[in-house]
């Protein structure tokens, strides 16, 4: 039986994944002041990352892309926790060459949120921060993921692996970059350097 592309993405980018946990990690989100550095690094990745797919046209793709947008659920819950919420209009999209970079950019986002929900049940359990579980908890109990592997397979015979393999790669650098950098500035620097 031949490797799924799901499986050959996993192996690809299984550094980048490690890397990004490591950045991640070093967050406590028992703490509220780490809890809202981790959303707020969070925001520099998923801005980006969400509006480049938008540029390249990815309801093209995803023709439920307005139910997997997290932007709006993040944005909620950075107001409840008092951070800004970064300008749109301000933030350079990620480049996404081609449909298969977007493919793989959207492997490495809908991917994030499986571990989103192991970290919203965690976060659940500290009532102060129980106001601001909209991007964690977002599309818990639906099918999304799913869904997603689905069309990705059926994809998967018109996309070049080079530029899949690329932009799955370039969307952990962008969460890897965005937690490096939110762990070394407060939130209010850390959001307006987005």
């Amino acid at each position: 039986m031949s490797e799924s592309l799901r499986q050959r993405l996993r192996s690809a980018t299984a550094g980048h994944h490690a890397r990004v946990d490591a950045a991640f990690g070093r967050f406590d989100l028992s703490r509220p002041d780490d809890y809202r550095a981790f959303l707020v690094a969070h925001a520099r990745a998923l801005w980006p990352l969400e509006c480049g797919l938008e540029a390249a046209g990815v309801a093209r793709l995803l023709p439920d892309w307005p139910e997997r947008r997290r932007r709006p659920a993040l944005a909620r819950d950075l107001a409840w926790l008092g951070a800004a919420v970064p300008d749109e209009a301000r933030i350079p999209p990620l480049p996404l060459a081609d449909e298969a970079a977007c493919w793989g950019a959207l492997y490495t986002l809908e991917g994030s949120r499986l571990g989103g929900a192991v970290l919203a049940r965690q976060v659940a359990t500290q009532p102060a921060l129980a106001g601001a579980l909209a991007y964690l908890g977002h599309g818990a109990g639906g099918m999304l993921w799913p869904a997603f592997l689905a069309r990705l397979e059926a994809a998967a015979p018109t996309l070049a692996w080079p530029a899949l393999e690329a932009g799955a790669c370039a969307a952990f650098e962008l969460f890897a970059d965005a937690a490096r950098a939110g762990s070394a500035m407060p939130p209010e620097r850390a959001i307006a350097a987005g």
